[in-house]
């Protein structure tokens, strides 16, 4: 168990075989304690052991609630780490929980060249920038696939409500195939409630193209970083020119017209200036954040090389002064619908830490560690028409194509070899809060071994599990309502943990 203490000197530990989160006074450590020295031994065994130390009463209480805890009965997923996966399998929990999300990329070309992005010459496994646009062909291919697959997965899941995302490069480059996939789905599949979606860097939606965009109900997300120094820092052209103007003359027009539908969703990195982007995003006509990103330290990247420990040490302390200033005026947060960049940085703690206590009870024993998903949950095609787990792995793995469908032999490879890959996972005490996933460990043949990567993961999650503790103590109603806020948009985007640690 790990345990840790919040700041009205109340314990807590996280049972992370069970997947829950227990009160854990000295009493209970004590009783706890003796249980496991023996196999068996009375209540009353226990009581006169302890008596001269603590109450008998709290004593008594503590042993019924060990006890009781003791039976609730888990799957032993921790060492059961298998061969090899049975494809069936996989394509039940498909049908069952995934195929969420369709995800296009239009074209591997861009417009910018931001300098932590992930195709830049930081990232080793990672692809470079191309001139290649996908087809309508290969479009309309993957997406009838997809559609025959929520078909044969009606029976599992009749409810599901599919979304189909466009990605880049810069997808707005190949506005012509978005139209083409959007009127052929209108004019084919309009008995399926699709929701559609794009993320771009803004600077190309100009008014026919955000009319259009809004008119077919799009969420838009935007990426935009924060105030005009903030955002040219790191948010370039080709030329090395800023782009923020160009970006926020096309956001506020969109807002302006009251659509609703559109966020941002910043990345920071080390020298990024915390407060001014808080200051920022709170402005009404910014849209709410739906993601934040600290720009990411995969395996094989590059970038923090730049950085020195004077700038870590001082991205600290500005971290823990916004966590500080966020939660001394709760009160503050209460009804607020709008997400600001400290919502996303440090509000969503709590409701992450909380109510994803019961996940031991969802997640597939197929996956049992970590916060990889099984792939096809989303599914990412790349302008070639090779399928990959999502957007933000590495090209090495493809999972099928849209010619041959998805290749379940593969899935089950992908899975076992990133699983064989976490040595650390198996005592690892937050195996089951862990939100890394694939892009982590992904190399250009295999995956790094866990070692490497998660040395400082239980003292992070420590600290998280103690500040929302914190939070609930003070002020319970905040963490429902920090979940409800942020699950909206999560459903189309994705976690935010997955990206930001610290």
């Amino acid at each position: 168990m790990l345990e840790f203490e919040t700041m009205a000197k109340n314990m807590y530990a996280w049972d992370d075989e069970k997947g829950l989160f227990i009160p854990f006074s000295s009493t209970m450590r004590a009783v706890k304690s003796e249980i496991s020295k023996l196999n068996s031994v009375s209540k009353e065994m226990v009581i006169e052991r302890l008596k001269d130390d603590f109450n008998c009463d709290d004593i008594s209480f503590c042993y019924n609630w060990l006890k009781k805890w003791e039976k609730i009965h888990v799957p032993d997923y921790k060492s059961q780490i298998p061969k090899e996966i049975d494809k069936s399998e996989i394509k039940s929990y498909l049908f069952a929980h995934c195929l969420s999300q369709l995800s296009l990329c239009t074209t591997e070309d861009c417009n910018f060249r931001c300098r932590y992005c992930s195709f830049s010459d930081f990232y080793e496994y990672n692809r470079g920038y191309s001139d290649k646009y996908m087809d309508f062909d290969t479009a309309k291919k993957a997406i009838d696939y997809f559609i025959s697959l929520l078909n044969e997965g009606k029976k599992y899941n009749p409810i599901r409500k599919p979304a189909l995302g466009f990605y880049g490069g810069e997808p707005l480059l190949n506005f012509g195939l978005i139209k083409k996939c959007i009127e052929y789905i209108e004019s084919i599949y309009n008995d399926y409630e699709i929701i559609y979606t794009i993320t771009t860097n803004g600077s190309m939606l100009d008014k026919k193209r955000a009319n259009w965009l809004m008119e077919h109900d799009f969420i838009i997300f935007v990426s935009l970083d924060g105030p005009e120094d903030e955002h040219d820092r790191l948010r370039i052209y080709e030329n090395g020119k800023g782009s923020f103007r160009d970006v926020i003359k096309n956001v506020t027009r969109i807002i302006r017209k009251g659509y609703k539908e559109i966020y941002c969703m910043p990345v920071f990195d080390w020298k990024s200036d915390l407060f001014k982007r808080e200051e920022f995003f709170n402005r009404n006509d910014i849209p709410s954040v739906a993601r934040i990103a600290l720009v990411n330290n995969i395996e094989g990247c590059r970038y923090y090389e730049q950085f020195t420990e004077k700038d870590y040490s001082a991205f600290l302390g500005q971290l823990e002064r916004a966590r500080s200033c966020y939660y001394k005026d709760l009160n503050l947060q209460r009804g607020k619908e709008k997400l600001s960049f400290f919502d996303k940085l440090v509000g969503l703690d709590p409701g992450e830490d909380l109510f994803k206590s019961v996940s031991i009870y969802i997640q597939p024993l197929i996956m049992p560690f970590t916060g990889a998903c099984i792939p096809g949950r989303k599914l990412f095609v790349d302008v070639y028409g090779n399928y990959h787990a999502c957007e933000r792995v590495n090209s090495s793995f493809p999972i099928g194509n849209v010619n041959d469908g998805l290749n379940f032999e593969k899935i089950s490879k992908l899975i076992v070899g990133y699983l064989r890959s976490m040595d650390k996972c198996p005592s690892c005490k937050v195996s089951r809060k862990c939100t890394y996933c694939y892009q982590n460990f992904m190399t250009d043949n295999g995956f790094s071994p866990s070692s490497t990567v998660c040395e400082n993961i239980e003292s992070i999650k420590k600290a998280s599990f103690a500040r929302s503790f914190n939070i609930a103590e003070i002020y319970p109603e905040f963490v429902e309502e920090s979940n409800y806020k942020h699950k909206n948009i999560k459903k189309y985007y994705g976690d935010d943990r997955n990206v930001f640690q610290t």
